[in-house]
């Protein structure tokens, strides 16, 4: 039996593996364009065989410095796994889209990305449709929620005694 291992390696499907990529989107577009310009991103890497694990808007931003003749940008934050092969057609449609300023795509370990759902970016807001991996039980909210009560139970505690 010959055992041809490139052989074998074309015929198999490349591994998922998990890339992080932030863009910069032009902040000079209306409201219903940038939307518009992040559905695209979102649609175009699912479409591509990948599966969006977190996504953070980061919002508007006055960049360090211009680019292409701009003083500010969206900044959008997603993580998600797919196959390497989908990553150049990602990278093409970025340098196609002229409303994507810059981008970085990165290929991370999955300690990264579970720092990244406990540490969100400063400013990032978590869009919740997108996240399909599971999130920590308590968020920010609730624990002051919870601690507020365990307050108001305590002090009544001491007001009966």
């Amino acid at each position: 039996m010959n055992h041809n291992r490139e052989g074998d390696r074309s015929t198999q499907a490349p591994h998922r593996r998990l890339y992080e990529t932030t863009v910069v989107i032009n902040a000079a577009l209306e409201d219903a364009d940038i939307r518009a310009t992040i559905d695209r991103f979102k649609e175009y890497i699912e479409s591509h065989g990948g599966e969006i694990l977190l996504f953070y808007e980061l919002g508007k931003r006055r960049l360090a410095y211009p680019i292409k003749k701009r003083n500010n940008g969206y900044y959008v934050y997603a993580a998600y796994e797919a196959h390497p092969t989908a990553l150049p057609l990602l990278e093409r449609l970025f340098l196609l889209e002229e409303n994507f300023l810059r981008h970085l795509t990165l290929q991370i370990d999955p300690e990264i990305l579970q720092y990244r759902r406990t540490h969100p970016p400063q400013g990032g807001q978590l869009i919740p449709e997108t996240v399909r991996a599971p999130q920590p039980t308590v968020a920010e909210e609730e624990f002051e929620e919870v601690e507020e009560a365990e307050q108001a139970e305590s002090s009544e505690e001491e007001e009966e005694v």
